[in-house]
């Protein structure tokens, strides 16, 4: 076998966040999900992917084999215990010691999961002599700067993290166009060093036909004709609940979808919910809302599969996986024009993209689709065709060839 046949062996690091977490509960979201299904994708192609994570429980195992190929490591650096987001920038010292102890000399990079385990990781890779690749999944805004920039540094060390490893690091993964800008005009990365590799969608799991959510599980017992309207994602400022209810409340009652909040609260946005709670009372939406915890997965799609419109009011993504994972189940999406990497994945006739955060004109633009159906059936059919264009499949293989151009192995 020549050398650029071989599969290659890696190790993905995601520090404050394991792989494997729950979409929606603590600081999990797209990047877990994007993170194991390109394991699992790549795993598909050969290659071994051994995810390594910060032990967060101490009953979790240290090893874990999830499917052939792919193996979860996790490592102790701390207590064995959930530590706020904010909090673990003071561990990455430890971390990176453990990482350290554990590194395999057959690994044959290393790819890092945002900024705190490239901080970790980045030193070992070089002691090892192997390249270290890093995917960002988020960037932080500078300070004072608005929500539309990003997410607010949890720590003081982020900016400068975020530079270090983007300047220092062997390869850039990025996930979309806006991302890649970001990166490299915030963070200083080569653009000769950035490549984007956009995420798949499970069609196989999201799609229009398949088993429907019963909205009665959850306390939705009388569901309208207009139906329901989802958000599935943390419960934090950035991701935009509060304009979801705003504009639910300002559509004529007639056209009025009952709204379902699927995400959980962080350790660092605590008092969110509460907010929320009170924005409802206030805009006189009691019963009409529904609280529900983080979903798994199946649930999801099948929730998705069963909504009439998701909302994903975010100020900024550098993504949106959750916006694909509904257009592949036959649901258009509703999103702010301004938040970044959204706009790679819907445009105007597979979802609303609205040009500001008035809830009055999101309210209008909503019962506006949902009184046409023709209009809605269109949007439906655009969203299952360009769902289609993201594939797991073509991720890892994009990634393979950005990884074996590192290594010298082929050309990209």
């Amino acid at each position: 076998m020549h050398i650029e046949d071989r599969p290659l062996r890696l190790a993905y690091v995601s520090m404050h966040t394991s792989p494997d977490d729950r979409p929606g509960s603590g600081d999990a979201g797209g990047m877990n999900v994007v993170e194991l299904h390109q394991a699992y994708a790549l795993a598909e192609l050969g290659h071994n992917v051994e995810l390594i994570t910060r032990r967060s429980g101490a009953d979790q195992r240290e090893l874990l084999e999830l499917r052939p190929g792919v193996t979860l490591r996790r490592v102790t650096a701390g207590p064995a215990e959930p530590v706020a987001k904010s909090r673990q920038n003071e561990l990455i010292g430890v971390f990176s010691e453990q990482l350290d102890a554990i590194a395999d000399t057959g690994w044959d990079l290393i790819h890092s999961q945002h900024w705190m385990s490239g901080v970790a990781a980045l030193p070992v890779a070089r002691r090892l002599g192997i390249p270290h690749v890093q995917s960002f999944h988020s960037v932080a805004a500078l300070p004072g700067a608005s929500l539309a920039a990003g997410e607010p540094p949890e720590s003081p060390d982020r900016i400068a993290g975020e530079s270090k490893i983007a300047r220092e690091s062997d390869l850039v993964i990025a996930v979309s166009g806006n991302e890649a800008n970001t990166i490299i005009s915030r963070c200083g990365a080569a653009p000769a060093r950035t490549v984007i590799v956009r995420p798949g969608v499970d069609t196989e799991m999201f799609g229009p036909d398949g088993e429907l959510f019963d909205w009665a599980t959850i306390g939705v017992r009388e569901v309208p004709s207009t139906g329901v309207a989802v958000f599935a994602a943390r419960l934090q400022p950035l991701k935009g609940a509060d304009l979801a209810i705003r504009a639910i409340a300002r559509m004529p009652s007639q056209l009025r979808p009952r709204l379902v909040l699927a995400g959980d609260t962080s350790a660092d946005h605590q008092g969110y919910a509460d907010d929320l709670v009170s924005l409802i009372a206030e805009e006189r939406l009691a019963g009409q809302v529904v609280f529900t915890g983080p979903q798994e997965r199946v649930d999801l799609a099948r929730m998705l599969r069963s909504a009439t419109v998701t909302m994903v009011p975010s100020y900024s993504e550098t993504f949106g996986l959750i916006a694909l994972e509904s257009l592949a189940s036959g649901t258009p999406v509703a999103i702010w024009a301004g938040a970044g990497g959204l706009n790679e994945v819907v445009d105007d006739d597979s979802g609303l993209v609205f040009g500001d955060r008035d809830p009055e004109h999101w309210a209008r633009g909503l019962a506006a689709l949902l009184a046409d159906s023709d209009r809605y059936r269109a949007m439906v059919a655009s969203g299952l065709h360009r769902a289609g264009r993201f594939t797991w499949p073509g991720a890892a293989q994009r990634l393979t060839a950005a990884y074996r151009h590192l290594l010298g192995w082929g050309h990209t």
